[in-house]
This record gives C-alpha cells, sequence and structure tokens, in this order.
C-alpha cells in the first residue's frame, strides 16, 4: 500500500470509529451498482485492509441491520447482506449530489420565493400542498417559508418571488444561511488530504506502476475517498454559480474527487469482478448504465475510459 493511502488511512483510523457509516458508503458506491447484494468474506476483506477487526465489521453490520438500513440472508452457511429498501432511497437520492449530477439550470432566471405571514402559519395538509406546489413550479426549500427556483411559472397565493440573479445581497444572506465558510474549510481539508493520492494516481498512470495491480488498495482508496467526500456533498446546498464565488473550494473538490475516482475505477472495479460474491454465491453483474454517468459533468476532470 503506497503512501499517500497509508496517511489516509492513519486520519481514518485517529478519528471516532465510523465503520457503520464505511459500510454505507461502500453500499453505495460499489455494491448497488452491481445488483445491491454482497457476501460477508467480501466486506471483511475490504476492513482488514483497513485494519478494522471482524468483530467491529459484525458489529456495525448488526446495528445497520438492526436500525433497518441492510438486511441479511443466508446461503447455506454464508451471510449475504444488501440495503433494505430504506438504504436503498437514502443512497439513490444521495447520488446526484456526490458525483456530481445535481445542479439548477442557471441560464434561466434565479428566483427567492418567501411565504406571507398567512401561509407560513398552514399546517398539515394545507401546509404539504403548498410544498408539493412549490416543488411542481421547480422551487427547492431552504429555510421555512423560504424557496429557491429557477422557473418563472405562477407561485401559489401568498408566496412572493424575488429576482436575486447577480444580487450580492441576496448571495450574501444564501450563503450566511448556508454557512458556505464552513463548507469551503470542509472541502479546503479534503483537498490537502487527497491531493497526494491525486498525484500517486497520476504517477502510477504514466509509469503503469505496483498501485494498479493492487486491486483492493484500490478499492480501499475509492472507499475513502467516497465517504469523505460525501459527507461535505450532502452538506452542501450546490446553489446556482451565479451566486458562488469564482474560487469555490467546492469546485476544485469536486474536480480533484472525480479525477481520482476515474483513476481509481480500473482496479476497484477488476477487483469486484474477481473477488466480490453476491446473495447467489456467485460473481457479482456488471455495473448498471447510471453508474457509467458518475463524474461525467464535472468541469475539469482528467478524462479516460471509465472502466
Amino acid at each position: 500500500m503506497d503512501k499517500p493511502l497509508k496517511d489516509i488511512l492513519r486520519l481514518f483510523q485517529a478519528e471516532p470509529s465510523r465503520t457503520w457509516s464505511i459500510v454505507m458508503t461502500f453500499f453505495g458506491d460499489m455494491v448497488l451498482p452491481r445488483g445491491g447484494s454482497i457476501g460477508l468474506p467480501t466486506l471483511l476483506s475490504l476492513f482488514h485492509a483497513m485494519d478494522v477487526g471482524s468483530g467491529t465489521v459484525r458489529t456495525a453490520l448488526s446495528r445497520l441491520s438492526a436500525d433497518g438500513w441492510v438486511e441479511r440472508t443466508r446461503i447455506g452457511r454464508n451471510a449475504y447482506y444488501c440495503l433494505s429498501s430504506r438504504g436503498m432511497a437514502l443512497s439513490r437520492d444521495a447520488e446526484p449530489r456526490i458525483y456530481g449530477t445535481f445542479s439548477f439550470k442557471t441560464q434561466r432566471k434565479l428566483r427567492l420565493a418567501v411565504a406571507s405571514a398567512s401561509v407560513r402559519s398552514l399546517v398539515g395538509d394545507e401546509a404539504a400542498l403548498v410544498a408539493t406546489r412549490m416543488r411542481e413550479a421547480g422551487y427547492t426549500a431552504f429555510a421555512p417559508g423560504a424557496w429557491l427556483g429557477v422557473d418563472d411559472g405562477t407561485l401559489p397565493d401568498g408566496i412572493f418571488g424575488l429576482d436575486v440573479n447577480g444580487s450580492q445581497v441576496a448571495m450574501q444572506c444564501l450563503a450566511a444561511y448556508f454557512s458556505l465558510d464552513d463548507l469551503a474549510r470542509s472541502y479546503l481539508r479534503f483537498e490537502k488530504i487527497f491531493s497526494p493520492l491525486a498525484k500517486m494516481c497520476t504517477d502510477h498512470a504514466e509509469q503503469k506502476g505496483a498501485f494498479h495491480q493492487d486491486g483492493l488498495s484500490a478499492v480501499v482508496a475509492r472507499t475513502l475517498l467516497i465517504h469523505e467526500y460525501r459527507r461535505i456533498a450532502l452538506r452542501d446546498p450546490h446553489l446556482p454559480e451565479a451566486l458562488m464565488p469564482s474560487d469555490w473550494a467546492g469546485y476544485r473538490a469536486q474536480t480533484l474527487c472525480a479525477t481520482i475516482y476515474r483513476a481509481l475505477l480500473p482496479a476497484s472495479e477488476a477487483w469486484l469482478t474477481e473477488n466480490g460474491r453476491g446473495g447467489d454465491a456467485g460473481r457479482l453483474p456488471a455495473p448498471t448504465p447510471a453508474f457509467y454517468k458518475r463524474f461525467q459533468e464535472v468541469r475539469g476532470a482528467q478524462s479516460g475510459d471509465f472502466v
């Protein structure tokens, strides 16, 4: 295992245990696109490479099962795990924000919609109806009684729209509400941690070195990469570019993540094909077509064959 990956592992090991969260990352990133089910030995191999003991992994799986995030199936003496319907829904909802396919149609006029006092006082079915109509109009709720949207459609009674394109006041208000300074610091930390890994991937690609022959290291690196990135990306409101600083750290972090991800794919997918076992005890099926769209919309990421 190369030094940049060892350094990332040391950071992971120095933090409070989040094995259950790493399991969810692995399922969403690698297992769900390949049929959704994985055998316990494959999971143990991954975590053994991270210096996480089998007892800790089994405890994490038990916790996830008890909380309704994963389900276990036994075939003979072997145990296989898959995300529950609840876990799959959570993972699929998160995919656009993690893999760079989430975006506003910024060529349209950006509007801030604010509810009147009478609308804000609604509860129950009436409040739910307003929320539904706002979603149908292309707006996303970002605070109680406030929505951000890009469509010029008719708003429900009691909802007032304000054009905010190019408004410095709107940008400052939204930045303050979403704590963009905190997000920027998180993105900068991600960049600092994973930049050496990006250089290692580039060096090995040029030299065709040992990294591309070590599929398990690629799986570990890819898991930790997405795990750390998704913790930030899922807190990011992904505001339109018109409201963001031109040097926004999130853009660089996304490009860095996409570049590393693409570099890790050949070796990590080859390892999964060779070593992963699904619920029928056979090899994992090939990834779904949607898998190949990951990070396609990320600007500046290095191109190359996906797998």
